[in-house]
């Protein structure tokens, strides 16, 4: 009995020399689905041209079609402005340019002193935007990734 309680003593103490568990979820990206405005449950593949990032010298260019994209927010302010310019997936004339504002709140955590810190961004909300607001579906506010495969969260689901 004697022996059970210095057991249990030295793995309280041993247990707090361990290293920290460094699986981090945060990111800076913000994934978007796209639906299609007639059936919700169904993918909309959707060509872009470009997406152009606010507080970013580069534009992203697409060269194929898709139904999701992850785009990164702008790690150094709290706000953020893509244009999204879609194209015609049959001919590649400019169907449009969409506008999406967003505003989110920057938090760095410490980790652990192994791990070091992390900007993790919450409560992402719409600002501004060219769409109308039937055609977008809030699916989750903070930006992480599955740390388990390299899944992001869907934030937003945008119906074409």
């Amino acid at each position: 009995m004697k022996y059970a309680l210095l057991i249990a003593m030295g793995l309280i103490f041993w247990s707090c020399f361990n290293e920290g568990d460094c699986i981090i979820t945060a990111t800076n990206y913000m994934e978007i689905q796209f639906k299609k405005k007639s059936n919700h449950s169904l993918d909309s593949l959707v060509a872009f041209t470009s997406i152009r990032i606010s507080g970013t010298d580069s534009t992203l260019v697409f060269s194929s079609v898709t139904s999701a994209i992850n785009i990164p927010v702008d790690i150094h302010h709290d706000t953020t402005r893509f244009i999204l310019n879609r194209v015609n997936t049959s001919d590649s004339t400019l169907v449009g340019s969409d506008t999406l504002t967003v505003r989110y709140i920057r938090q760095s955590k410490v980790i652990s002193r192994d791990c070091g810190a992390y900007t993790f961004y919450t409560n992402l909300k719409i600002v501004k935007t060219s769409l109308d607001s039937a055609q977008i579906r809030i699916l989750s506010t903070s930006l992480i990734k599955d740390p388990s495969s390299s899944a992001y969260a869907v934030n937003y689901q945008i119906f074409y």
